[in-house]
C-alpha cells in the first residue's frame, strides 16, 4: 500500500506539472483509495467513493486550477513518507493540511460559495 500511495504521488507530480488533470485526478483518487482502505477503519473505508466523487466533482466542475498546487502535492507525498516510516501523528497533520488547502482553494476561487 506504501508503494501504490508513493506511485500515485509521482503520478501526480508528473502530470501536475503536464496539466493533465483527467490523469493527475486518477493518481490522486488513487492515493486517497489506497489511504482510506489502508486505514483498517470501515467508516474511513466506506468514505472511498465519496471522495472519489468530491475529486472527480472538483476537476469536472472546472475548481482545480490549470496546473495542481505543488505545495498541495508535497503534502500527499508527506502523508505517504510518514505512513511509511509508521510516523502517525505527522500523517495526520499532513492529510488535514491536504484537506484545509482544498477547502481553501475552492473558497478563494469561488468566494460567493455555500
Amino acid at each position: 500500500q506504501c508503494r501504490i500511495m508513493a506511485s500515485a504521488v509521482s503520478d501526480m507530480v508528473v502530470h501536475g506539472r503536464s496539466g493533465d488533470l483527467d490523469a493527475y485526478l486518477v493518481a490522486d483518487k488513487m492515493f486517497h483509495r489506497t489511504l482510506l482502505e489502508a486505514s483498517g477503519n470501515e467508516m474511513f473505508r466506506a468514505l472511498t467513493g465519496v471522495v472519489a466523487e468530491v475529486l472527480t466533482g472538483r476537476t469536472q466542475h472546472g475548481m482545480m486550477p490549470e496546473k495542481p498546487n505543488i505545495a498541495a502535492i508535497a503534502l500527499h507525498d508527506e502523508v505517504a513518507r510518514a505512513i511509511r516510516m509508521g510516523e502517525d501523528t505527522q500523517a495526520e497533520q499532513a492529510m488535514r493540511a491536504i484537506i484545509d488547502e482544498a477547502a481553501t482553494a475552492v473558497v478563494e476561487e469561488f468566494p460567493g460559495a455555500p
